[in-house]
């Protein structure tokens, strides 16, 4: 009995030292780096910035980042990773990607281990991690309108092969089925017209499929709706959010990186 209420007491303390360190360290900082710099957190309610900057707080702590070939890794470049996930993550299910358990990182594109080739980013589903180029991260950042993102990108493949591997779901069942086929039919229809709103990478496989619409979900929601309007409302189900809603501001006040 003693014991359980030491086991307790020791996790209420344990809970309120997370709370402080994220009200008067991580909170702060955070939002005092986003706030005017990354578009997607700065028109969300004050509520929901709270639980962005807690979310962004979990993944900064949880993930082990290895930066490689000798680059030097900042606490504001894991900063940016960390968001990005919180940006798909804000109305889903906790355990979203809880799946990874490192995120590596590198300075240029890399040769892949997996198919020998060179690449900007990777999910490596056998090892746990999740895998960036800088220059790819910086390339998708620098235009925040062009439906391109490699962070988006990479981390729609890992929630992908997280709700397709896992015994938990990440999406709700029936709307990843409803996506699925509208991906298949899309795919059909290129064949035989050229022409369509995503880039011609889309069309490799329904994973770079998804991946690619997430992209475009998040950063040309305008004309996506537009564009696609059956497949951005699955995408509204699938995410649990609207950015139409949030009406995202074209330019940020200052870069993300000075």
């Amino acid at each position: 009995m003693r014991f359980a209420f030491l086991a307790l007491l020791a996790q209420l303390l344990y809970a309120g030292y997370q709370e402080l360190r994220f009200r008067f360290y991580y909170g702060p900082i955070f939002h005092r780096f986003l706030n005017h710099r990354y578009a997607y957190y700065t028109v969300l309610p004050w509520s929901l910035k709270v639980k962005f900057l807690k979310l962004a707080r979990d993944h900064y702590e949880y993930f082990e980042f290895i930066p490689r070939e000798r680059l030097k890794l900042t606490r504001a470049m894991k900063a940016i990773i960390s968001c990005a996930a919180s940006q798909l993550l804000l109305f889903l299910p906790a355990k979203g990607l809880s799946f990874y358990k490192r995120i590596l990182v590198y300075p240029d594109y890399y040769n892949s281990r997996i198919t020998n080739r060179r690449h900007k980013g990777e999910v490596n589903p056998g090892l746990k991690t999740i895998v960036f180029s800088w220059r790819g991260i910086a390339e998708g950042l620098k235009q925040e309108d062009d439906g391109i993102n490699l962070l988006l990108h990479e981390f729609a493949h890992a929630l992908w092969l997280e709700h397709k591997l896992m015994d938990y779901d990440v999406f709700d069942h029936d709307v990843i089925a409803e996506f699925e086929r509208y991906a298949e039919n899309e795919m059909t229809h290129l064949q035989a017209n050229t022409e369509h709103f995503f880039r011609k990478y889309a069309f490799d496989n329904i994973e770079e499929f998804f991946a690619v619409a997430v992209e475009n979900f998040f950063e040309r929601p305008v004309a996506f709706q537009q564009q696609q309007p059956g497949l951005y409302q699955i995408l509204v189900k699938l995410f649990k959010q609207d950015p139409l809603k949030l009406r995202l501001p074209r330019k940020m006040q200052k870069p993300l990186f000075d």
